[in-house]
């Protein structure tokens, strides 16, 4: 259920309407255009012709640094963002990610802590978080990465790839239920993409934990509630429903009508558990999915977060119109 995620979220630079030197700005321009046509050693020779008309560019040294990231040339991304962070340009935010990260690849992930926490001490930005919290990940240190990864969520929600790598960090702690917390929240920013489709069976896999059929009449349900104190209901729950999901009332319904099931009844108990309870996790996530549960939410969120599964999800949304409606309500309030 573990997933190496690696998520580098660079933007060319935007060069200024004005320019006092055309020429100049023609070669990083057609340098971009190259770039985002994936040919990478065409854009690195524009670049380079203009840096021969200004060699103190941290523009030029930012772009071409991006290009041999992306070319696999790693050596030479640290050599140019090197230069570009020692210019004190204006853009040193990109420039820190971009050195952090060529090092990353590089396997010199100390020295690649060592830039973000530098960096960290100039600028407060959830990409700088992330990739902290990332490559603290590879190298053990999962508490550091955690406290990381909040951060970032908290400076940028929509980040979708800051709740997949905090997942992550709960499946490597044995903590199921805070594992799973962050993929629903990761399949609604993202319901039908490319990775949702992995996610999305991973979210699934972490409902199966725990329960096993011995026999047509047996079934066993092995609970390990010291590794997620906080939400040990809500995990005694989720492996109550798959058992359930298997007695032969249920082996009719559908596994997307099983799954909306099981997610109603975990919503529910969150509500109920919620409380006086303090966190980030009684915070962040709990309030929305309980909110689901008690606004009666919880089949459309099902179905909606399911759209990368197939017909039967898009089907149930166009069937039930209204009840969509009433879930995108939610959001505007």
């Amino acid at each position: 259920m573990k997933k190496t995620l690696l998520l580098l979220l660079f933007c060319s630079i935007t060069l200024p309407s004005f320019s006092q030197e055309t020429t100049f700005d023609q070669f990083i321009e057609k340098g971009i255009a190259l770039h985002d046509a994936g040919d990478y050693e065409n854009a690195i020779k524009e670049y380079e012709k203009a840096l021969e008309l200004e060699p103190n560019s941290g523009t030029a040294h930012y772009e071409i640094a991006y290009s041999y990231f992306l070319k696999g040339d790693y050596k030479s991304a640290v050599k140019y963002s090197e230069k570009a962070i020692d210019l004190e340009t204006d853009n040193q935010l990109l420039n820190y990610v971009m050195l952090g990260n060529a090092l990353d690849m590089l396997g010199k992930r100390k020295k690649a802590i060592k830039v973000y926490e530098e960096a960290m001490k100039e600028f407060d930005h959830y990409l700088l978080s992330y990739n902290y919290a990332l490559t603290c990940l590879k190298v053990d240190k999962v508490d550091k990465a955690y406290e990381a990864i909040l951060k970032a969520i908290d400076h940028n929600p929509s980040h979708g790839s800051s709740h997949l790598l905090l997942s992550e960090i709960m499946d490597i702690k044995g903590e199921r239920i805070k594992a799973m917390l962050p993929l629903y929240y990761f399949l609604l920013l993202e319901p039908n993409s490319e990775r949702s489709v992995t996610e999305y069976e991973r979210l699934k896999s972490y409902m199966d934990l725990g329960v096993e059929r011995t026999s047509p009449t047996n079934i066993n349900v092995s609970l390990d509630l010291s590794a997620d104190s906080d939400f040990g209901a809500a995990e005694m729950m989720l492996s109550l429903n798959k058992a359930a999901s298997t007695i032969p009332e249920n082996e009719d319904k559908s596994e997307l009508e099983q799954f909306t099931e099981t997610n109603k009844s975990v919503f529910g108990i969150l509500g109920d558990m919620k409380g006086d309870n303090k966190g980030f996790w009684w915070e962040f996530y709990v309030p929305m999915f309980a909110d689901f549960a008690e606004a009666d939410l919880v089949e459309p969120f099902s179905y909606y977060i399911s759209t990368s599964q197939g017909e039967e999800a898009a089907t149930w949304l166009a069937e039930n119109e209204e009840d969509f409606n009433r879930f995108q309500k939610w959001f505007e309030k």
